[in-house]
């Protein structure tokens, strides 16, 4: 019994070692990026996520690749002001554009995290993250992302990706935004937060739209694909690396005078 207690108690302390916060005003929003890895443990906090999973959309498909990359602007681009008074409705609304059109640093005021203000603004954000998705569908043809490309590749080419990808994540400390390719037409989205070298192979963390905790998914050498509850196999491929940069960019200039 004792061990099993110790072991929870570790475990606890374990999790809010590597919990990072948000920021709430300029300053920590500068020494919090000096940490190589903030922007991943901040994600795996679930507070610096959106509280509601993914859903609606075109033919209520969802708006999965919208809904991760409203999350990592987010995480990039935020700072939460809890000691001011919480926006209105239509203050809501300019501020989930802001976030959404990523050109500068956004203040949310009345709030701690992304979770606080989503859960009061769900309606308000939904909406958008659905308008973004028409806007790229119809105006920008991104839905031709979606049926580029098969399920499954050569090994040659899977180990390829998934060693760029651990050089983004690992060594770069980026959040990796990643189209799913899944079997048909039909293709998903999700954000690399950590990864991890295995045997003979790797350990993927990631935060997925269809789930409001994070999910781990293996990668073995010689494997041609992964596997996708429900939907079955798929491959991954890393995109929106302008994006980015162009957020990098933005905090660099934004505390180059902090």
């Amino acid at each position: 019994m004792k061990t099993i207690v110790c072991l929870l108690f570790g475990l606890l302390l374990s999790t809010q070692a590597f919990a990072e916060t948000a920021s709430q005003n300029k300053a920590e929003f500068c020494a919090d990026r000096e940490s190589s890895t903030y922007y991943q443990k901040l994600l795996l906090n679930s507070e610096n996520r959106l509280s509601f999973t993914n859903r609606g959309g075109l033919a209520n498909g969802g708006v999965c690749w919208w809904h991760s990359r409203f999350t990592r602007k987010a995480a990039y681009l935020a700072i939460y002001r809890p000691d001011l008074d919480k926006p209105t409705k239509d203050e809501a609304y300019d501020i989930v554009m802001s976030i959404r059109l990523g050109r500068k640093v956004v203040i949310v005021p009345g709030y701690r995290n992304l979770k606080e203000f989503s859960r009061d603004f769900r309606s308000v954000i939904q909406q958008r993250l659905e308008r973004w998705q028409v806007g790229d569908g119809f105006m920008r043809q991104q839905w031709l992302v979606g049926v580029w490309g098969g399920s499954r590749v050569s090994s040659d080419e899977l180990r390829e990706r998934m060693d760029k990808l651990y050089e983004e994540v690992v060594e770069n400390n980026d959040v990796a935004y990643q189209v799913l390719q899944i079997k048909g037409i039909v293709a998903h989205a999700w954000l690399v937060v950590d990864m991890e070298r295995t045997a003979n192979g790797y350990r993927v963390q990631v935060i997925d739209s269809n789930y409001l905790s994070p999910k781990t998914f293996t990668y073995r050498h010689g494997d041609t694909n992964f596997n996708y509850p429900y939907w079955g196999r798929f491959v991954p491929r890393t995109g929106k690396k302008r994006e980015m940069k162009k957020m990098k960019k933005i905090v660099s200039k934004f505390c180059k005078n902090n």
